[in-house]
């Protein structure tokens, strides 16, 4: 059964005309630049396309366009680097299940891939662990990944994205496009270091989902350590005005740094804080990388 899989195909239909989806098709297949000269077979033309695929001779004998299609278009592989801890049991700046909107992320540009003809692997897991699943280009293998991220709900770890990605460096050797998807935990010179290194050999695109504005949290409502509910911050201190201010200060830096060393780094980065943002944010992401660094 694709139960998670059948839900995002229909808020991608829901959510979007036609067109926006004809243009994510051609924003995803865009993203790996060049291709064999091996040629396959042909397809019908999706905006942002190269003019030069177009098959005159072929489109003359048909109403709509068509573009040849190389092997290497069939054999690019998705890497969905995703954050599955503890920190994902929590909502976002917009009230939204991180976990879920993770899902939603995942399972879009997923979908953008296996329609496309390409493999979907999953790398996840947290600070203690880092699991990758096989690489297949099905419908069904795409839910099994994202059943994969559900699973880990309430894992006892804490997350850290550099786990992953230098797990990436030192097991995965072949060429992939990665999508990280990661929360706001604060980007520092390792993580750095992991980044510039997978940017030398592979596409990456990067979505943070975002957390919650805890300074903007009633008194009442103090936040808490999602491992151990118990130890919340006292009311007395959340209800302070200039622990409030400094927290919000504190938050709005690592949050530049981390738009900022991307930047740097020629990543495309997008941020997510609702399901309802999610198609949109993901467009945006995909022009952005085919555009390049500016």
């Amino acid at each position: 059964m694709t139960v998670l899989l059948n839900r995002i195909k229909a808020r991608m239909t829901i959510h979007a005309h036609r067109r926006t989806r004809r243009l994510l098709d051609g924003d995803y297949s865009s993203v790996f630049h060049g291709h064999s000269l091996d040629f396959d077979d042909l397809r019908d033309y999706i905006p942002g396309d190269e003019i030069r695929d177009i098959d005159w001779k072929a489109t003359a004998r048909h109403t709509d366009p068509l573009v040849k299609r190389y092997v290497a278009h069939r054999r690019h592989i998705l890497g969905l680097v995703v954050d599955t801890s503890r920190d994902f049991d929590a909502v976002t700046s917009a009230g939204a299940d991180k976990r879920h909107l993770a899902i939603l992320m995942a399972g879009m540009v997923g979908y953008l891939a296996v329609r496309h003809g390409d493999d979907v692997m999953l790398i996840h897991g947290n600070a203690e662990r880092t699991t990758a699943s096989p690489r297949k280009g099905s419908e069904a293998h795409l839910e099994h990944l994202l059943q994969q991220i559900l699973a880990e709900t309430g894992t006892a770890a804490a997350g850290s994205i550099r786990s992953q990605l230098q797990w990436i460096s030192s097991h995965i050797s072949h060429r992939m496009l990665l999508v990280v998807i990661s929360d706001q935990a604060p980007l520092g010179p390792e993580e750095e270091a992991a980044i510039r290194r997978l940017r030398a050999q592979h596409e990456v695109l990067w979505i943070t989902i975002t957390d919650a504005d805890l300074a903007g949290l009633p008194a009442a409502s103090a936040p808490f350590d999602i491992a151990r509910p118990a130890h919340g911050l006292p009311t007395s201190v959340m209800a302070k005005p200039e622990v409030r201010q400094e927290f919000a200060l504190a938050e709005a830096a690592r949050r530049q740094h981390r738009i900022d060393m991307l930047a740097k780094l020629g990543i495309a980065h997008a941020e997510v804080d609702h399901p309802k943002a999610a198609l949109g944010r993901l467009h945006t992401l995909l022009l952005r990388h085919r555009r390049g660094p500016r």
